[in-house]
Parts: structure tokens; C-alpha cells; sequence
């Protein structure tokens, strides 16, 4: 009886060290796991200089071919959740008159629905054709992730001349009061069935 009650408590005792050591390592790795990962990142933003002016895709057929200039603010991010609802993209676009030097800032939001876990999504916007021309060259471009309003990440490019960069979070200047209308989503483009597949469902 005395090797049968010993035997009974070494194995009870196993079993509540088994049982710790398994919640002590489920809650170590939810700890890491919250720690090392975020709802969503910014990996890379384009839209500032010569390398973000496309053609309209239609401009061939087009009496005034070559005319038609966009510029197009690429983003690429990364989103860890299995599922979000809603990931709003807020672009910022700072341009500069050639015969003024006078400043303008243009802004817009593009939002993507059901976006899966995932690296390496893209999103995209758009500045219009006669915003160039009537405001000039491009800057610097920001945007600002957003998830259930929260601002869950930040990139900004662009420079005011060759060692002149653009100040932290420029477009939060309160001297430039920012313009809507002049960033458009791809549905309100030529460009709208371009690479479909490569973009999210917009809202």
C-alpha cells in the first residue's frame, strides 16, 4: 500500500508540473507572439519623383495621345490578423508650382475591404492629370494606415531639393490647408481594371 501511495503521488506530482509547465509555455508564447507582431505594416511608398508618372493606358487610341499624365502613389503593406474589415489608406501629396514655388497639399483616403493575413498586399492611388498641372511637381507623399480609425502605420518620402529634406510630418503643417478631390481611388480611373487581381475589394 505504502508503494502504491508513492507511486500515486509522484504521479500526481508529474502531472501538475506538466500542467505549468504547459501554461507557463502557452503564456510565454502569447507574450512573444503579441510583442513581435503588429495589425498591419507599411513595408514601401511610391509616388515622389519621375518613376511615379504613368500614361493613361487608353492614351494610344487618343487624338491627344501622351497628354494625359498621372501620377500613381503605390503602397505595399503586410497584415497579421486573419481577417481585417477595413484598412484605409490616407495619402498625402505635396506639390510645388514651377512658376510660383507656391505650396500645395492635396489629400485623399483609398479603403480596401475582407483583407486576409497576409505580406506584400498592394494598394494604390491616383493624382489627377490637371491636378499636376495646375499645382506642379510632386515633392513628397505620405500616407497614413489606418484600422478602426487608429493609425496603425506611417510612411512618408520626398525632399525640397538635393540636401533639403522634407520636415518630420510635413503634411501635419498647420500652415497648409490640404485639398480634396485631387487623389482619386483606381475605380475612378482609366487604370480601374489594370492588374485587377493584384488589389483588394474597395469600399
Amino acid at each position: 500500500m505504502k508503494y502504491e501511495y508513492a507511486i500515486e503521488k509522484i504521479v500526481i506530482g508529474v502531472a501538475i508540473i506538466l500542467a505549468l509547465g504547459t501554461v507557463n509555455v502557452f503564456a510565454q508564447g502569447r507574450m512573444h507572439e503579441g510583442e513581435s507582431r503588429s495589425v498591419l505594416k507599411v513595408r514601401e511608398l511610391t509616388g515622389y519623383g519621375p518613376r511615379a508618372l504613368v500614361k493613361s493606358p487608353d492614351a494610344g487610341s487618343s487624338k491627344r495621345a501622351g497628354s494625359r499624365e498621372w501620377a500613381e502613389l503605390s503602397v505595399q503593406y503586410d497584415t497579421d490578423p486573419e481577417w481585417l474589415d477595413e484598412v484605409a489608406f490616407q495619402f498625402y501629396v505635396l506639390l510645388r508650382s514651377k512658376l510660383t514655388s507656391e505650396f500645395t497639399l492635396l489629400k485623399g483616403v483609398v479603403t480596401y475591404v475582407d483583407v486576409a493575413r497576409g505580406v506584400k498586399h498592394q494598394g494604390v492611388a491616383y493624382v489627377r492629370p490637371s491636378a499636376l498641372a495646375r499645382y506642379g511637381e510632386i515633392m513628397g507623399v505620405a500616407v497614413e494606415a489606418k484600422v478602426k480609425g487608429e493609425v496603425v502605420g506611417v510612411l512618408s518620402e520626398g525632399r525640397l531639393g538635393q540636401n533639403k529634406p522634407l520636415p518630420l510630418e510635413w503634411w501635419k503643417n498647420p500652415n497648409l490647408s490640404p485639398k480634396d478631390g485631387g487623389i482619386l481611388d483606381k475605380s475612378k480611373t482609366p487604370f480601374a481594371l489594370s492588374n485587377f487581381d493584384e488589389y483588394e475589394a474597395l469600399k
